[in-house]
């Protein structure tokens, strides 16, 4: 019994102001907008919000101050990004929550990197990217497709996402869905409405979208040549 109460004790005096200080972020933030997460900020005296689809402010400790916009570290590296750093944390926490058999994978034989793609089937340069898929294999970049449907959900892309992602062989099916051939419809329980959510709330407005390993997020086609150098070069 007196190990509950304590237990109680530590919950009333940790968690407890941690939810008021929630409650009091969320309620400066104007009608709709969603925090995503907070943390004490680099800056002293202020909170770091990750808000909306991957925005970033900062509010003083004492809640009288809102700054939004980009913050600049300087390091003996160079000029950091402050605001992405919270953004990367999004992204890696959002993909944590994706298993491995949600995407659909084509795994280099000497891999030595691995990214997220979040792809449509109709887009050009996501059919260019796959086209060139075994250079970056070649490369060792293992690459694993997620589902943005650009259309939105319910529209013809999406459609036939649903249909690859629950055909036999996936790898296939995506790959003649690029190639602009039609694959035999199927349902299951897909995650393509799940992925397209998580592309939104990490700030994807288009395709494709490259997810690095350290959470960065790299817009458009990259060639493998070009990526393989970002890559081993951190």
């Amino acid at each position: 019994m007196k190990f509950r109460f304590l237990l109680f004790l530590i919950y009333a005096f940790t968690v407890q102001p941690s939810e008021e200080v929630k409650l009091k972020l969320e309620s400066m933030l104007p009608p709709g907008v969603n925090l995503n997460f907070y943390e004490d900020a680099q800056i002293d005296n202020f909170y770091a919000l990750n808000v909306a689809n991957n925005q970033v402010i900062y509010i003083s400790k004492d809640f009288q101050f809102i700054f939004a916009g980009e913050v600049i570290k300087s390091s003996p590296s160079g000029l950091e990004s402050v605001n992405e750093q919270y953004q990367r944390k999004l992204i890696l926490n959002l993909l944590s929550e994706v298993p491995e058999s949600e995407s659909i994978q084509f795994i280099s034989e000497n891999e030595k990197h691995s990214i997220y793609v979040f792809t449509d089937v109709t887009c050009a340069y996501c059919r260019i990217f796959h086209s060139n898929i075994r250079e970056y294999l070649d490369r060792g970049i293992s690459v694993s497709y997620l589902a943005f449907p650009r259309d939105g959900m319910g529209g013809s892309s999406s459609e036939n996402m649903k249909s690859a992602w629950c055909s036999r062989d996936r790898a296939l099916a995506v790959t003649q869905l690029k190639l602009g051939k039609d694959i035999a419809k199927a349902s299951c329980e897909d995650p393509i409405a799940k992925h397209f959510e998580i592309g939104r709330m990490i700030g994807i407005t288009g395709t494709p979208s490259i997810i690095l390993g350290d959470g960065q997020m790299l817009s458009g086609y990259i060639p493998a040549e070009d990526l393989i150098k970002i890559l081993d070069n951190g």
